[in-house]
């Protein structure tokens, strides 16, 4: 899977190379700011940039949010939980490029210049991080789980596009997203929702459902985390999403926005 293990720390590795980028835009910056010619300007350069890497962030965010507003429009603060993904790199360089021009218009123009610089490094170093980000071709394991009954059922084989959830009920993130899971399965009867519960026993699972109000359909049994082995997942939650011909096409470690999810699929349906 496309996530990085840092000790007892999980990342999504999308996510690590993006603040991977953002500190080294701004150690650029500082460094290009401590220069001899530039050290009239540190402090601007310094303050700039900042302002440059929240645009980009802000910007990033609201348009993904304006993208998917029906999304959104359910629960409006959910927008706020950057957490969850979701960002439209295109808004967010636009939005970064117009705190440059206003820094230019206003006379910036010793100051645009080592942002520049610094911006141009940056975007080569994220495309080379990107790059060497792991990237396995798999596809969905021809495997059997069990159902919540005892009875078996193979993984492999949906024709249609999958969706994988591995989860737990004391993992706090895969509780929060299962309702909004459950949710968009029940909206997307054309895809599959496979939710495999990683090492629990059947009234545990039962239980939590009852409690929470939610739906046991496609709810299935991992006794042992075979599975969790066989995607390469690193921890809990991670989703995976696979095409109609079981190839993966997107997958993301941690908790997950619906409108984030929906994107995923729709990504993996276009594969169709």
């Amino acid at each position: 899977m496309n996530a990085v293990s840092l000790g007892p720390f999980v990342f999504d590795a999308s996510r690590l190379a993006a603040i991977a980028a953002v500190l080294l835009f701004l150690t650029v910056s500082k460094i290009a700011a401590r220069r001899k010619r530039q050290k009239g300007h540190a402090h601007a350069i310094e303050a700039w940039a900042g302002w440059a890497v929240l645009a980009w962030i802000l910007g990033a965010r609201l348009g993904f949010v304006l993208t998917h507003a029906d999304d959104f429009a359910a629960a409006p603060l959910d927008a706020l939980k950057l957490w969850q993904g979701g960002f439209s790199a295109r808004a967010g360089w636009i939005a970064a490029g117009a705190v440059l021009a206003v820094a230019f218009l206003k006379g910036r123009g010793a100051v645009l210049r080592p942002l520049l610089v610094a911006a141009a490094l940056t975007a080569m170093a994220h495309q080379a991080i990107t790059a060497a980000l792991p990237r396995p071709q798999m596809r969905l394991p021809v495997m059997e789980l069990l159902a919540l009954d005892g009875s078996p059922v193979q993984l492999a084989g949906q024709d249609r596009v999958t969706v994988v959830n591995l989860w737990a009920t004391w993992c706090p993130p895969c509780r929060r997203e299962m309702p909004m899971m459950t949710s968009l399965a029940a909206e997307m009867p054309e895809v599959s929702f496979v939710f495999a519960n990683q090492g629990e026993s059947a009234d545990r699972i039962l239980a939590f459902l009852a409690a929470e109000g939610l739906p046991a359909d496609g709810m299935l049994r991992d006794p042992r985390g075979h599975l969790m082995g066989r995607l390469r997942a690193v921890g809990l939650p991670s989703t995976l999403v696979f095409d109609a011909k079981s190839a993966l096409v997107a997958a993301q470690t941690g908790e997950i926005s619906g409108p984030a999810l929906r994107a995923l699929i729709d990504t993996a349906k276009e594969q169709e």
